[in-house]
């Protein structure tokens, strides 16, 4: 610690030294005045010193002049009397000028010296202690007692100036009580610090305002939320620069307001108003708020963390192998349907690549970085799907966990949700998923509040949901809220071209290793049905480096197809040819119309000329399948 005595005179200079060095404590002594002390203070400040010690008119210079603690060495009762004891050697008629007020009893004193004692303090400066002594000179006072400017002007009328000096005692008190403050001070302004850097630092905006509503603190959290300067409100009535805030209030009620929703240019804010007591009594106001949409973004943060793992798309586009036109045009439509929010339906055979477009279309959008989330509405059970979707609120029926569960769209909050096999969500479930749809918030269940989201939906199915509406087994008002953009995936019997560029890509997913297959091979493969599309194929290939080493590839795909006849599945050898079912002659017609209508996009036009039948004729074939 730093700490530095202004001495008005050498002896007292010398004393601190001596007292100092006795005390073990460092201590700098500047001797002499120095404009009144205060420029020598002033240069002392600059060097860092903690404390700066001083006494009588010196001390009063420099304490205003400085932002350093300053303490006086006071002048004590025992100083007098020792100024006493040498004044009444000259002279029983004595003056007593002091600069500040010492409480003692004049008349003892003067009755105990036997002197005639005229008491004067308080003066403010050097011209008023000038006329006290010329009023203690007219009366006819031949010793002055005082500080040092007193005793030479008393010297100057002629009178005798006697110098009241700090004795040892003082000094070695006023050192001590210098350690004491800078002590108190330091762990001050370490408190100090801790506070100040927390409410800098804080992510939250905070105001302070005392009793009056003016604003004493204002921090750079609240600069930015509110695009006020600090030193533009600090000092002003806060209700000046934000008209909406309830600062005001707090401060004439002394109550608290929690969770208020704020506007402040343009920025909605949520804030915590807190009043100020001191012994009951309201001292000022507290506020804490946030920007919502900050609010907002650190839920985001917080559920990306909690919940990433396993809620990443790790396929983008890219991964839906293959190069005939089919599949470029199906891959175009997905990345133009990436660029929108609206809800995505895909279409097809089991095995087409559904969850890939998925996760591709995901991957592509601007939700990329928030969660994947992808459901298989036929894998759940019913009385689980709907707290699954939605989640459940603590207590909702017995076994729920403690606190509840974020259901699935909770989860996808800002990215995505894949419903996958949604033909098979139970009609019960429908009118719920509709409302989420439409309105963009859920209902846990057991819980009686809305839960607001931001989630993009894309839904699959291999069923029919047109004839799932007509038969009454899906809601049709839920299909055309599904069916915004509309993706159809490719049967891989259409797509005969990419078979031989899937075998390969396969091969070398599953295979380091060179595996001899002949290009004999891959054209029978071509020739195949593939009734389970690329994942049939993709589970052929594998069997091959499975069992490459101990079968020529060419009997494992005759075993292959073995298989495949046994479970009565037919074969095709061209494009132009169409598997039906074995049944009844109208059955089986019912089943070409059914699929040739599929694959003209229900256009009953573009099948009738393929048919070659007229309009009406497959209006009426159309309307005994859909009566069926």
């Amino acid at each position: 610690m730093k700490i530095a005595f202004i001495a008005p005179y050498e002896d007292l200079a010398r004393l601190v030294n001596s007292v100092s060095v006795e005390m073990g404590i460092k201590v700098d002594v500047f001797p002499g005045v120095f404009k009144g002390g205060a420029g020598t203070a002033k240069e002392l400040e600059k060097q860092n010193y903690d404390i700066v010690i001083s006494r009588g008119a010196t001390y009063y210079n420099i304490s205003s002049e400085v932002n350093i603690p300053v303490i006086n060495c006071d002048i004590t009762s025992f100083d007098i009397l020792y100024a006493l004891y040498e004044a009444v050697k000259f002279s029983k008629k004595i003056g007593l000028i002091i600069h500040q007020q010492n409480s003692f009893n004049v008349k003892l004193i003067s009755d105990v010296f036997g002197i005639d004692l005229l008491y004067m303090n308080s003066y403010k400066n050097i011209e008023e202690s000038k006329l006290m002594i010329e009023k203690a000179y007219n009366k006819g006072y031949e010793v002055i007692i005082g500080g040092i400017s007193t005793k030479s002007y008393a010297e100057h009328l002629g009178l005798k100036g006697i110098l009241i000096k700090t004795s040892p005692e003082t000094v070695r008190q006023v050192i001590k009580n210098a350690v004491e403050v800078i002590t108190l001070s330091r762990k001050q302004m370490i408190q100090a610090e801790r506070l100040n850097q927390i409410l800098n630092f804080s992510y939250e905006g905070i105001i302070v305002t005392d009793s009056e509503g003016i604003v004493t603190f204002f921090n750079p959290a609240a600069e930015k939320i509110m695009r006020i300067k600090a030193n533009d409100i600090i000092g002003n009535k806060a209700d000046k620069f934000i008209p909406t805030t309830g600062l005001i209030e707090v401060v004439k009620t002394g109550e608290a307001q929690f969770s208020a929703v704020q506007k402040v240019k343009n920025n909605t804010i949520i804030t915590n108003r807190i009043p100020i007591k001191i012994k009951g009594t309201v001292q000022g106001a507290v506020a804490t708020f946030q920007d919502i949409s900050k609010i907002q973004d650190y839920e985001i943060k917080i559920r990306s963390e909690i919940y990433k793992k396993g809620l990443l798309a790790k396929y983008t586009l890219e991964n839906y192998i293959g190069s005939s036109n089919k599949i470029k045009t199906l891959i175009s439509k997905a990345k133009m349907y990436a660029k929108s929010d609206s809800t995505v339906l895909i279409t097809g055979e089991s095995g087409t690549g559904k969850e890939i477009l998925a996760q591709g279309i995901h991957n592509a959008s601007l939700r990329k970085d928030y969660p994947f989330v992808a459901v298989n509405c036929s894998a759940i059970p019913e009385n689980l799907l709907e707290s699954e979707l939605f989640g459940y609120d603590e207590g909702a029926f017995t076994g729920a966990k403690k606190g509840g569960k974020m259901g699935k769209f909770e989860l996808a909050h800002k990215g995505t949700i894949f419903l996958d096999e949604i033909g098979s969500m139970p009609m019960n479930l429908q009118s719920g998923l509709l409302r989420v749809l439409q309105e963009r918030q859920v209902w846990r269940v057991g819980s009686n509040k809305v839960i607001q989201i931001d989630v993009r939906i894309i839904a699959a199915t291999n069923n029919d949901l047109f004839r799932a509406v007509e038969k009454g087994n899906f809601r049709s008002d839920l299909y055309y809220r599904l069916n915004v953009l509309k993706l159809d995936t490719i049967p891989l019997r259409e797509r005969k071209d990419d078979i031989e560029i899937l075998f390969d890509y396969f091969l070398n997913s599953f295979c380091s290793e060179d595996v001899n297959i002949n290009q004999t091979l891959k054209n029978e493969l071509k020739k195949y049905y593939w009734p389970g599309n690329v994942r049939e194929l993709e589970n052929f290939v594998e069997r091959i480096v499975l069992l490459h080493k101990y079968i020529p590839p060419k009997e494992i795909f005759k075993d292959f197809i073995e298989d495949i006849n046994n479970a009565n599945v037919n074969m095709i050898e061209d494009n132009d040819s169409l598997i039906i079912k074995r049944g009844t002659l109208n059955e089986m017609e019912q089943d070409i119309i059914t699929k040739l209508y599929s694959e003209c996009n229900e256009n009953s036009t573009q099948l009738s000329e393929r048919l070659n039948i007229s309009r009406t004729t497959l209006w009426k074939k159309l309307k005994k399948i859909k009566e069926k």
